[in-house]
């Protein structure tokens, strides 16, 4: 039985390699459960994300989600969650 996933996007696709300088992991993505509805398009399940650049760190709850660049490339969006539901 040929299972089909419904897949806008390819894992491929995505620069991995500048998304794990900044600490978001393909591999994180993928224990948690959540490549494919990244790849389907839509949002993530709510997980905990670390992101670290030369000049801050940021460890907040949060969705993922693709939107695609100027250049029709996928891109990640990421969806803060506020933590008194405002």
């Amino acid at each position: 039985m040929n299972k089909t996933n419904h897949h806008i996007y390819k894992a491929e696709q995505i620069d991995w390699e500048k998304l794990e300088s900044v600490g978001i992991s393909r591999s994180q993505i993928e224990k948690d459960g959540n490549m494919d509805l990244l790849l389907q398009g839509e949002e993530t399940n709510v997980m905990s994300i670390k992101i670290k650049t030369p000049v801050f760190s940021l460890t907040m709850d949060a969705t993922l989600s693709l939107i695609e660049d100027e250049n029709g490339n996928p891109v990640i969006s990421i969806n803060g969650i506020n933590p008194s539901g405002e």
